[in-house]
């Protein structure tokens, strides 16, 4: 009898073992895959833009090198650090963040967004611009968390105002703090003279205070319309049709604005001077056909572009991939557009409307403002092309942005699932 308990224990324990050990790493795998209910197409999208950038980053880091090709492990490496650390925000975003956790602690951390935003000034421009913190070999860039904070904030108002039937009187106090926010914001971006990311975040905001659909914010939702039409056709007239804005702008402290859309009419009217890197774009995309040169082969990425790994990236990718890579690109750009805008259409919360079109405006702003200056159908703004482009600060802000659109999915999947199971 005690040699047949004996064997049962031995057994047991072996299960007990087994057990513990599929346990533990299935909560292993579920640490690192996204929720459940997330959507694959919009994983897959963002992990293939993120491999095309570490192709393209590594190929571009060649041109800044002659004969060592430490530069380009090094680039290499630093890209697949920042591509870690964008991947754990992503999962904490859409497995770890809690807006009613947030809505309390705002202001606390608008208020140290604030303090990195300051914290530039202390250190040398780059570029004229105050934009960067520089530890050692890394820079971060703060604004660039300004895009997802104020989508946030956004969402926050709405979560407020959902419990306070006083916050909904009128647009003002509906809105009030993200309008403040947005203005700081805008008044430290002007300082920095980061003109690209002050209209970024204006149109992610001004997308964001137009989704709520409640009677008493319809009227000025339409004056504020009404402004952005006027405001457009304006600089459509003055800077587009005629040259008078850009007279204007060259008598200010601005001339440099106006020397770049300047530039986006004709580069070639300076090509060796402030015309050099836009007019390089247009010869290496020319350069260019259905198929490109082939990995690695550009030659503008030989000291022609000198932002090659970040503005211009997409001057080169074009360059060496040609038509077929840059619709590569436009094709997993499309996906998570897709399917944010899907999901936000499938749902009935607000909450979830203004960070899934948020983060879609987010996108799409960046790339309509990089692919315009590549291409000098627009003045060029220093936007990078996200998930192409290097930089660590831009990857992880729109990792965290895509992976609270994550969160949002999985709990509107999970909804549907569980009513069409009642």
């Amino acid at each position: 009898m005690s040699e047949q308990r004996k064997k049962i224990s031995k057994k047991e324990k072996r299960y007990l073992r087994r057990l513990k050990r599929n346990t533990n790493i299935r909560n292993a795998i579920n640490l690192i895959t996204p929720a459940p209910y997330s959507d694959l197409p919009l994983n897959l999208a963002m992990v293939a833009l993120m491999a095309f950038g570490t192709a393209m980053i590594a190929s571009t880091a060649v041109g800044q090198t002659i004969d060592s090709m430490m530069t380009v492990l090094v680039a290499l490496i630093k890209q697949l650090v920042f591509l870690v650390a964008a991947y754990v925000v992503f999962l904490i975003a859409d497995k770890g963040f809690n807006l009613r956790w947030f809505y309390r602690l705002q202001t606390l951390v608008f208020s140290l967004f604030m303090v990195a935003m300051i914290a530039p000034f202390g250190f040398a421009a780059a570029g004229g611009s105050h934009a960067w913190i520089r530890l050692g070999p890394i820079t971060i860039q703060p604004s660039e968390f300004g895009k997802p904070l104020l989508i946030v904030i956004c969402a926050c108002s709405i979560y407020s105002a959902k419990r306070n039937r006083e916050q909904r009187k009128s647009f003002w106090s509906f809105f009030h703090w993200p309008i403040l926010a947005w203005l700081i914001t805008m008044i430290l971006l002007a300082a920095q003279k980061d003109y690209g990311t002050a209209a970024i975040m204006s149109g992610i905001v001004y997308i964001c205070l137009m989704i709520p659909s409640y009677p008493t914010l319809r009227h000025m939702q339409r004056r504020l319309t009404l402004a952005l039409v006027v405001a457009v056709s304006a600089v459509i007239l003055l800077f587009g049709v005629t040259n008078m804005g850009t007279d204007i702008l060259a008598q200010t402290p601005l001339a440099h604005i106006a020397t770049r859309i300047e530039n986006a009419k004709n580069p070639y009217t300076d090509i060796y001077g402030s015309g050099y890197q836009p007019a390089n774009s247009l010869y290496g995309i020319a350069d260019s056909n259905i198929i490109g040169k082939g990995f690695g082969n550009s030659s503008r990425k030989y000291g022609y572009l000198t932002q090659a790994d970040n503005d211009y990236i997409l001057a080169v990718t074009i360059e060496e991939t040609g038509i077929i890579g840059f619709s590569l690109i436009i094709f997993f750009y499309a996906v998570i557009e897709y399917r944010l805008f899907y999901y936000a259409l499938r749902t009935q919360d607000t909450i979830k409307k203004v960070i899934l079109i948020g983060t879609g405006t987010y996108l799409f702003l960046h790339f309509a403002l990089n692919v315009g200056g590549v291409g000098a159908l627009i003045p060029m703004t220093g936007i990078p092309l996200l998930f192409i482009s290097s930089g660590g600060s831009s990857l992880i802000a729109i990792a965290f942005t895509l992976g609270l659109c994550q969160q949002m999915i999985s709990k509107i999947r999970e909804k549907e699932m569980k009513g069409m199971k009642l």
